[in-house]
């Protein structure tokens, strides 16, 4: 396994403690989404898998019903994606 594909496992494990019952339904389910329907789908290209998975987290971020503690989490989730996004593009 690559370096790529641990990272994607690492974030997607971190995406999981979203999956609480302090967290608002629809955000669970956006993060559930975004870890099954395109974070971890290998039949997608990597550079749509990681930008769609920060736009998710970008949204979820958003959300006024986020709770607080779970605010640096989506930044940096969305920040490591970024970075993989970059290095996809460059390669």
């Amino acid at each position: 396994m690559s370096d790529f594909d641990t990272r994607i496992k690492q974030i997607a494990q971190v995406l999981e403690q979203l999956d609480d019952n302090q967290v608002p339904r629809n955000i669970r389910s956006a993060s559930k989404d975004a870890v099954e329907k395109w974070l971890l789908n290998a039949a997608k290209d990597m550079d749509v898998r990681l930008g769609m998975t920060a736009s998710i987290l970008d949204e979820v971020f958003n959300d006024p019903n986020l709770p607080g503690h779970y605010g640096p989490l989506c930044l940096q989730l969305q920040a490591a994606l970024e970075e993989m996004l970059n290095e996809v593009s460059r390669s």
